[in-house]
């Protein structure tokens, strides 16, 4: 009887801590960050330590380098999005009269199956729609980067943040050795192989794909810029941060690139020469970064990370995205576990199930 309830035992115990989870989803940002942050950090502060360096130390080495590379790049970071932003506001307008110029031809051939009134109508209407979503989109900026909820969750990403990862990081062997006493000892070898491998699947992805994004980010702004586009960088940016989500980064740096190449050029060559980049660049990136650097290894494959991610935006926001992976990666190795397991039972082979 008791070895029958432990299937609803842990099924009770994960309802439990997902509820858990889900009460406590405002306050659990600067924590679950600094973990995550801790666990990433981890491979380098064991490293000082194979050298004879106190844990200690190594972990003040590390989070005080990490926070301080993140605050320089803020501090770059944020003037050049800011110049940037306001180029491109000044540009709207004039990008609206070259988008007008190079689909005239069109509207022209249009001419002769729409009243010259309803299409001059229609001209008008883009050009507000235009104006509206520019405007919108601006005043949307503004009231995230302003409201009380945003500035309280970056003052406590500021504060609790290196706090919360510094001592996960220092205490690192002492959780996970807790953890490890924690653990049914009649399915302990089982469980610490099932972590080993959702351990090793979400390090080789994030390397991996951390590297990918990387390299095409640097290919598309090196490249764009080489083609003169207005804002090179920016999209190369945007495309190296979103790549980390198959498919995702390559359509949406398409579409931008094609948008503002439309606006900027008037002649058809130049907008063709940036949309080779993007075909060049996913062959790069689809047929050697991929394979090279991901692989199939590690078995996450990109419909499912693309899956995971945005369930894990619907579902809890933007702590839902940031362990979508560790989630993702958890939830694959144990589906991986229950179909050997079921390949390896009696009831896939065929045989009678034994009732000792």
């Amino acid at each position: 009887m008791i070895k029958e309830r432990h299937p609803w035992v842990w099924i009770g115990v994960a309802v439990a801590f997902g509820a858990i989870l889900y009460l406590l989803e405002g306050i659990l940002m600067p924590f679950l960050t600094g973990l995550l942050v801790a666990y990433a950090m981890n491979p380098a502060v064991r490293t000082f330590e194979e050298w004879g360096i106190s844990r200690s130390i190594g972990t003040c080495f590390m989070i005080i380098s990490f926070f301080l590379l993140i605050g320089l790049l803020l501090f770059i970071a944020i003037p050049f999005i800011q110049t940037e932003l306001l180029r491109l506001a000044a540009r709207v307008p004039q990008y609206g009269e070259r988008i007008v110029i190079a689909l005239k031809p069109f509207l022209d051939d249009a001419s002769h199956y729409i009243e010259a009134r309803d299409l001059e109508r229609l001209r008008a209407f883009a050009s507000s729609y235009l104006g509206e979503v520019v405007t919108w989109g601006i005043k949307l900026l503004a009231r995230i980067l302003t409201s009380g909820l945003a500035l309280a969750n970056l003052l406590s990403l500021i504060v609790i943040t290196p706090i919360v990862a510094f001592y996960c990081l220092r205490d690192w062997n002492l959780i996970i050795n807790s953890i490890d006493r924690w653990l049914p000892r009649p399915y302990e070898p089982t469980i610490r192989g099932l972590f080993a491998d959702i351990n090793t699947t979400i390090g080789g992805f994030a390397k991996g794909q951390a590297l990918v994004c990387l390299m095409i980010g640097t290919y598309y702004a090196i490249t764009l810029t080489f083609a003169g586009l207005d804002f090179s960088v920016v999209v190369g940016v945007v495309i190296g941060i979103m790549a980390f989500i198959p498919y995702v980064g390559a359509l949406v740096g398409f579409m931008l690139s094609i948008g503002i190449a439309l606006a900027q050029f008037t002649e058809w060559s130049s907008v063709g020469v940036v949309a080779a980049i993007f075909v060049v660049g996913q062959g790069l990136e689809g047929y050697l970064l991929i394979p090279y650097f991901v692989g199939n290894r590690i078995g996450l494959h990109p419909v499912w990370v693309l899956f995971v991610l945005l369930a894990g935006g619907v579902l809890y926001g933007f702590i839902g995205i940031l362990f979508a992976l560790p989630v993702g990666a958890a939830i694959g190795v144990l589906i991986r576990y229950i179909r050997e397991f079921y390949f390896k039972s009696p009831y896939y082979l065929g045989r009678t199930p034994s009732l000792h």
